[in-house]
């Protein structure tokens, strides 16, 4: 550790000594008390509001309930549905840079740990913001932090509280697919386009719904069900008593998929898409004595998932939309399976014939706390430690089964071929097989232990509180060679006079092994200062304004990069390989890795962050953060500052730099004043990032670099119709004056694109910045409920708006019709023809890959905005009855989740553009009965 750092550290301990020494003499003897006038940017959601939304992933609560996290959700498989999670936007380009850290009852937890976690275990759910409440975790924070607190004891007789939620799914939204009539007609049309014989004789044929030889299939229909089942079941116990509390839940939840008959012929041949999983949690708080008191938490979750062996639910998903019907029956007349040998892939035989995947995991998490009141040598003192051990292990058996389908032999004339006796030849695919497999598919451990000093105490009317905390954490997985190490020191000081003028420091000193000795430690300060304006005389009478604060912050955080450690050395890698001797042996060569980069280190990332806190009449509050920040040493290669010519394998090196800039508000109205109460609240999160500095290739214009745009801003070529006929001379080649294209052969109907530099020429130096990124820039959330006479409303809505989606990134199949032998969906139906050209909105069609319009344009762009009805409840509290005297009360309830969404796009659902398997919508009845 360095000098200066071990100063001043010594220099807050002799603080916290002076403080001690002032307390012995004087003669005040408050109590020790929490300074609750912070001046950092945090925001809080209780655990009874995540109850709301019936998902499987804990995670998946907290899309638009907290201003400034970002809930990029993931799939909708049950137990596959983990979300990617931002803090204020993006501000890194490195993806690794831009996980948040999640920790569980004050320890760092994986995510995979988190989701699992029953809402019902959960008090509260906590983001750090800024600078000042994420520099405790010093070159980890960049990221920020969520803080999740579940539940813990209390003081009285035991209370039991039971919960039962039962539900039907269905999804959201799936892609509209053409019929077999439909598919081979525009097949014919692109084969003409394309200057290729005709493959379908005769389309009529295939409006038939019980011809083999010419199958009309709804593959959707076929394979999947309107619904699927949820349950969740609960009982806790909390109760306790001065010396001894508790909290203990045990939970149940049950999943099932969409897959339709996936078990109707035997267990073992097949499988719905299933995810169940067991929580039992026990926290207890022990009150050993008058000065020591101990905490221990222990979770325990075991999951099972079960999915069709041989393929996941990307796959399937992406054969259901790619199948055509008209590609092959579900069953033969013969009653053996369909196929053909452009699919091999009979979704519905997969389902029922395939085998089983079983995925299982084991989650533990455990952590000891104590508290150790120092009272002896001054009011307020505490010395406080704790160890944690958290572990994860995913294991899977797999009992997967091969079953030939057979292909219908079809002549040129779309008939099926016959052989000397009048039958159909079928071509037998895949053949019959068993293979039976266990092992690991994951797992992880961390362990943590720190321990540290706590001081809090009142003067009069200056409160002083303080801390110094030493941590060490270590963390393994499989795939890591050397585990993740990082240990450290932080420290903070707050004060307030009169709970009006407020000052927080808060330091940490921490260091990671992924760097070079000598260059391991960081040392990230911050501060912030706060004025309770209500506290003044001038204000302390008003009766409009309740509270009002304002505060500022600024500092400095770092974050490190599990994908890019160890960067100081030069490692050899594989390289050829040469023969030698009369027997030509093969020897393997090595070859020199990239060049080390000693001086390699964290990205830094330092915010301002200007805050108000406002409460007017007791009944309206506001809370509004503006910030500013800026992200440092982001690692790239650089290509701007070394040719390629030399041949150097380049090391990553720190020399990239975005600024993110932004707002929170949120809003809230309760009125409890009467029989009716009510609550109306609102919140807002805007976040907009530019990148000011990245190594990049020389360019002849500026639009082209990523510089001074948005980080995953789409760029690509600007869409201007459609080539038309008279465009082309009689040889089919482009008129002069016309823009030709430097990526295909361009023919009428195809996309023209805006010559960009004029040079006659669409290439990569057309394209130019649209729009904005995938990430939506802005967040908003609205929430209205009320409670009367027994009932009680609850509604949740959230927005996201300044997003892009590009459909040719995300729905290629969907959007791309006979290329690659992929089905026609609605999207595609009115494609450019001679006859339509001045009303077509798509292409013309061809059965060939055209680069030229494969090519990023905003005609593949789409607004991504979408407001999304995330929960809705109505409940009803039976009155207590007299003759039962055990139960307290019954709760009973109708839940919606995800039922409603408003967007742009036609067809798709927005938020995951109904690719994969789809998100869901849930109606669920439910029962909370308390003892």
């Amino acid at each position: 550790m360095r000098k200066e750092y071990i100063k001043l550290f010594a220099c807050i301990f002799s603080f916290f000594c002076f403080l001690t020494a002032r307390a012995q003499t004087s003669s005040d003897t408050s109590s020790v008390s929490v300074v609750k006038h912070r001046t950092g940017s945090t925001f809080t959601l209780s655990g009874e509001e995540i109850q709301r939304m019936m998902v499987g992933n804990l995670l998946n609560t907290l899309q638009g309930r907290i201003p400034g996290l970002t809930v990029e959700t993931g799939s909708g498989e049950p137990g596959y549905d983990n979300p990617t999670l931002y803090l204020r936007g993006q501000s890194s380009w490195n993806i690794g840079g831009n996980k948040v850290l999640i920790y569980l009852d004050g320890y760092e937890v994986d995510m995979n740990a988190i989701s699992s976690l029953s809402a019902y275990e959960i008090e509260s759910v906590t983001l750090l913001k800024d600078a000042l409440a994420l520099a405790p975790f010093g070159l980890q924070g960049g990221a920020g932090v969520l803080w999740i607190k579940t539940l813990s004891g209390s003081n009285d007789k035991v209370k039991i509280s039971a919960n039962a939620r039962y539900g039907i799914q269905s999804a959201i939204e799936l892609p509209s697919v053409v019929n077999a009539f439909d598919f081979t007609s525009n097949y014919n049309k692109a084969l003409a386009n394309d200057g290729l014989p005709l493959k379908y004789n005769n389309p009529e044929l295939y409006k038939a719904t019980d011809d083999p030889f010419h199958p009309n299939v709804d593959w959707y229909k076929e394979a999947l069900k309107n619904t699927s089942k949820i349950q969740d079941y609960n009982v806790s116990f909390r109760g306790g008593s001065p010396k001894t509390r508790y909290f203990v839940l045990m939970n149940y939840t049950d999943f099932t998929g969409l897959y339709k008959n996936a078990d109707a012929i035997d267990k073992d041949f097949g499988t719905n898409a299933r995810y169940n999983k067991i929580n039992l949690r026990g926290n207890v708080d022990l009150q050993l004595s008058k000065s020591l008191s101990v905490t221990a938490n222990i979770s325990a979750i075991t999951e099972d998932k079960n999915t069709p062996a041989g393929f996941t639910a990307t796959e399937l998903f992406d054969n259901l939309l790619r199948i055509p019907a008209a590609a092959f029956p579900v069953h033969n007349p013969n009653g053996t399976w369909g196929t053909s040998s452009a699919y091999n892939f009979n979704p519905v035989q997969r389902l029922q014939r395939f085998g089983i995947w079983n995925s299982h995991t084991r989650n533990l998490q455990t952590n000891v706390s104590f508290t150790e009141k120092l009272d002896a040598i001054t009011k307020g003192l505490a010395l406080k430690g704790g160890l944690s051990f958290s572990n994860q292990y995913v294991g899977f058996y797999q009992k997967q089964f091969g079953q030939p389908a057979y292909e219908i032999s079809k002549g040129a004339n779309d008939e099926p071929l016959l052989n000397a006796n009048g039958e159909v030849i079928y071509i037998q695919r895949g053949s019959v097989s068993e293979n039976i497999n266990e092992g690991e598919t994951s797992h992880w451990n961390r362990t943590t232990g720190q321990i540290g000093l706590e001081y809090s105490r009142t003067f009069g009317k200056n409160t002083w509180s303080g801390s110094v905390l030493a941590k060490r954490q270590n963390y393994s997985k499989n795939g890591l060679v050397y585990e993740l190490r990082n240990q450290g020191l932080s420290g903070n000081v707050s004060y307030d006079y009169n709970k009006t003028y407020l000052f927080d420091f808060v330091a940490s000193y921490i260091g990671s092994t992924d760097f070079a000795p000598g260059k391991r430690y960081g040392f990230f300060p911050a501060a912030g200062l706060g004025w309770v304006l209500s506290n003044e005389d001038f204000l302390n009478n008003s009766t409009a304004i309740s509270y009002l604060k304002l505060r500022a912050t600024y500092g400095k955080v770092g974050n490190t990069n599990e994908d890019r450690r160890f960067l100081y050395q030069q490692w050899a890698t594989g390289a050829g390989s040469w023969k030698l001797g009369t027997g030509n042996s093969t020897k393997d060569g090595r070859k020199e890795g990239s060049i080390a980069n000693p001086d390699a280190t964290w990205e830094e990332k330092t915010t301002l962050n200007i805050g108000v806190d406002l409460q007017l009449f007791k009944k309206l509050t506001a809370n509004i953060d503006v910030f500013s920040e800026k992200r440092s040493g982001i690692l790239e290669i650089p290509n701007a500052d070394i040719p390629a010519f030399t041949g150097f394998s380049l090391q990553y090196m720190n020399t990239g730099e975005v600024k993110n800039h932004g707002f929170e508000a949120s809003l809230s109205f309760d009125n409890n004043d009467h029989n009716f109460k009510y609550y109306l609240r609102g919140s807002a999160a805007f976040a907009r990032n530019e990148i000011t500095k990245k190594s990049e290739e020389a360019q002849p214009f500026d639009y082209l670099y990523a510089r001074g745009y948005r980080l995953d801003q789409f760029k690509g070529l600007a869409f201007e119709g459609f080539y038309q006929e008279g465009d082309f001379d009689a040889n089919g080649l482009p008129k002069q004056g016309v823009v030709t294209s430097s990526y295909a052969t361009v023919k009428p109907g195809d996309l023209k694109f805006k010559d960009q530099d004029n040079n006659g020429v669409i290439n990569n130096y057309d394209m130019v910045p649209f729009d904005y990124a995938k990430l939506p820039e802005v967040t908003l959330g609205f929430n209205l409920g009320f409670r009367f006479k027994g009932f009680d409303f609850d509604a949740y809505m959230q927005g996201v708006l300044n997003r892009t989606v590009s459909l040719l990134n995300d729905t290629y199949i969907y959007t791309h019709p006979f290329v690659n032998n992929n089905n026609m969906t609605a999207f595609s139906l009115n494609n450019w023809t001679p006859e339509n050209a001045a009303t077509a909105d798509y292409p013309r069609l061809s059965t060939l890959s055209n680069k030229n319009n494969d090519q990023q344009s905003d005609f593949w762009l789409r607004n991504g905005n979408f407001f999304k009805l995330r929960s809705v409840e109505l409940g009803y509290t039976i009155p207590k009855i007299k003759s039962v005297k055990r139960i307290e009360n019954i709760r009973v309830f109708l839940n919606g989740t995800n039922l409603f969404t408003l967007d742009k796009l036609e067809d798709l659902e927005a938020e995951r553009l109904s690719m994969g398997y789809p998100l869901m919508k849930a109606v669920t009845f439910g029962m909370k009965a308390r003892f």
